[in-house]
């Protein structure tokens, strides 16, 4: 790093922290300025056969979500949508799981900002949707799901939603039952150096799932106080079975069973009581269990039924994780200021049992300890009628500590100023301009060794491993000519340093490890325009994400950075009525990369058309008809191995011809 890099840093964290501390000592003003949100109502998901705020959501013209991973802790929102002002707790299910859970009938309306929204729980995002629920007229909600592939059919997915408010509490229980089945066949195809094809076979891929989910929610709002409850059990049993069949030597069978149980608890509480001042504190505890066994079977089905040879891998993870936040704001206030602390702590402990000592077991034991302390300072005014200036200090003190073949300590503190510039000229453009600097949490799993016998990967884990750091600049522009007509465009700029990369380790593995610097680039777009003059109600849409990066690999020289997918293009042709709505879906060719010592992945997934269809039969009784992959999804494997590493000759290739047949399924959704 440059000694001019240097210096901008140290003079950027300047500027942010002299802007926040002048801030705190201006008198008390009248509340600043806000944009008006965009407010839609039950006559807008009425129209378009939306059952639960998921659905209402993905039809909202213009609105582009964002997700961001934060694995651990309560510092702040991982995703541009908030529920009552409050990001959604639970860690276990999905954001799009945790949203379906909440029914049509119990949102009162959604506020879309474009700019200047007033929650500082997710500062970092410029667009933003709140959803504001009411008490649920419907006391039971029954949702079935059925699926067909290849000629088998099953039952994909039942959920039972029961309301029942109680003495002031809205509470919710969810129960839901996941058992997809997916099956792929393939053509494998090796070669030498030359190019000569020197082996084949046929593959078959079987993937069962069997989730169970249950969830109780309780909800009180009071004058002065908010209060959620968000109680979550989760058992989730994954097999998945590769069959390899080389019909000249022998076959091979891949099977990998994981099996998962999480229980979360969490809690969120808003007190308004204060003349000026509001008090908002949470708190989260989950506990995960992990149990992955992969066995690999090598046999000549023609000459001895009997294994050959199998080998197995075992693993156990145990992680467990508490949380917690307070924070103070002054709203009224011209700064709107807010102080808080997030803290967490976090414990992963791993059993791991190698294939490579089948005959002679051993136990690899891993410990992973971390503490965060992450106190922080906000404050926001509005400049003029039009611009609104969000400036953040993010510190983070953590504390890490590993125990195992190679123990390692360290302790780090990490200054994160943010700064974001809004402009809302109130006639629907919104424009954002963002600074930040940002430290990627670890991945847990990177610590502990793995294993992938299909694809020949063995992976040790790295017990030193050190965080992701990044500066970005952001731009945002969102431009609406009507109500359905929106252009929604994002970039960024990314300076990556201590990227994660696949590279040799200091105990003669490979696996996950600090590899240098990287500069990163994207640009998302998102096109929506009504159609209504050639056909009432219709609309199309169009998205486009892009991705760049430089990587200056010690062992070939500049690459893009792993798990990196240049381009993705979607088109979709939605038409609704009041009663019936029908879509198309296109998505083109996509190509993914990873980069190992001595082996370069890719995956070239081919495109794709999909389709489906709505029906109110009456006004409690929803059914939905959809196919995936009309044509065939198909996509590529291809792996070249090299001598010694990437910069040596082409050992060997492998190439894997997949071929997914289409999948329809058919579900119904009634309230009572």
């Amino acid at each position: 790093m440059s000694i001019y890099h240097i210096l901008s840093v140290h003079l950027w964290h300047l500027a942010v922290i002299s802007i926040s501390l002048f801030t705190t000592h201006t008198s008390i003003a009248a509340p600043q300025n806000r944009s008006k949100p965009q407010t839609f109502t039950a006559e807008f998901w009425a129209q378009r056969q939306a059952q639960t705020a998921f659905d209402v959501i993905d039809n909202i013209p213009g609105f582009t979500l964002v997700e961001k991973q934060a694995k651990r802790g309560l510092s702040h929102a991982t995703a541009n949508i908030l529920i009552n002002g409050v990001a959604p707790l639970s860690k276990n299910a999905s954001l799009q799981t945790q949203l379906r859970q909440i029914s049509t009938d119990n949102i009162q309306h959604i506020d879309l900002y474009q700019a200047n929204h007033p929650f500082s729980v997710a500062s970092q995002f410029s667009q933003l949707i709140n959803i504001v629920t009411q008490k649920n007229t419907k006391k039971v909600t029954l949702f079935g799901k059925g699926a067909l592939q290849s000629g088998k059919t099953m039952m994909d997915e039942v959920s039972l939603r029961i309301a029942a408010p109680w003495s002031g509490w809205d509470n919710q229980l969810n129960i839901n039952t996941q058992n997809p089945r997916y099956l792929s066949t393939a053509d494998i195809v090796d070669k030498n150096t030359n190019g000569t094809v020197i082996l084949t076979a046929d593959e078959i891929y079987t993937e069962q799932e069997n989730n169970v989910n249950v969830t109780l929610s309780s909800h009180l709002e009071q004058q002065k106080n908010r209060v959620q409850l968000t109680l979550n059990a989760q058992k989730n049993n994954l097999q998945e079975e590769t069959i390899h069949d080389f019909s000249a030597l022998d076959e091979t069978r891949f099977l990998t069973e994981n099996e998962q149980s999480q229980l979360e608890f969490g809690a969120n509480w808003q007190y308004r009581g204060f003349a000026s001042w509001q008090l908002h504190g949470s708190g989260f505890a989950k506990r995960t269990k992990d149990e992955t066994l992969s066995i690999s079977s090598f046999f000549e089905p023609e000459t001895d039924p009997a294994s050959a040879h199998d080998s197995r891998f075992a693993q156990s993870k145990t992680l467990t994780e508490y949380a917690t936040k307070i924070a103070i704001s002054q709203p009224s206030h011209k700064l709107a200021p807010e102080y808080g602390i997030a803290i967490s702590r976090n414990e992963l402990i791993a059993n791991t049992h190698p294939s490579s000592s089948a005959h002679n077991p051993i136990n690899i034991r891993s410990t992973v300890l971390e503490t965060r302390y992450e106190p922080y300072i906000q404050m926001s005014t509005a400049l003029n009628s039009h611009w609104q200036l969000i400036t953040r200090v993010n510190t983070e003190y953590s504390k890490l500590s590993t125990q195992g073949e190679q123990p390692f300590e360290v302790t780090e503190l990490h200054i994160k100023p943010f700064a974001r510039l809004n402009f809302d000229a109130n006639n629907n453009v919104s424009l954002s301009a963002t600074a930040q600097q940002q430290v990627k949490q670890l991945d847990f799993d990177s610590f502990v060794s793995s294993e992938e016998s299909n694809y020949d990967r063995l992976l040790t884990g790295n017990l030193q491993l050190k965080p992701m750091q990044f500066d970005e600049l952001s731009l945002q522009l969102s431009y609406a000519a009507s109500q359905s007509s929106t252009l929604n465009i994002s970039a960024f700029y990314q300076w990556q340093q201590n990227v994660h990369e696949y590279i040799p380790l200091a105990n003669g593995g490979t696996g996950i490890g600090n590899a240098g610097d990287a500069e990163y680039f994207g640009m998302n777009t998102h096109i929506t325009f009504a159609i209504d003059q050639i056909l009432t109600g219709g609309r199309i849409e169009l998205s486009h994400t892009y991705r760049h990066a430089t990587f200056n690999d010690l062992i070939t020289g500049e690459r893009p950075i792993t798990d990196l997918t240049p381009h993705q293009f979607e088109v979709d042709f939605i038409h609704e009525t009041h009663r019936l709505s029908w879509g198309v879906n296109y998505q083109t060719r996509n190509l993914y990369t990873e980069f190992y010592f001595d082996e370069i992945y890719t995956e070239h997934t081919g495109s794709t058309l999909n389709l489906f269809t709505e029906l109110n039969l009456t006004k409690d009784t929803h059914i939905k008809l959809a196919v995936t992959a009309l044509s065939d999804e198909k996509t590529t494997f291809q792996q070249h191995w090299f001598n010694v590493n990437r910069s040596g000759t082409l050992n060997d290739s492998r190439t894997l011809y997949d071929l997914a047949k289409p999948r329809i399924t058919l579900s119904m959704t009634h309230s009572i």
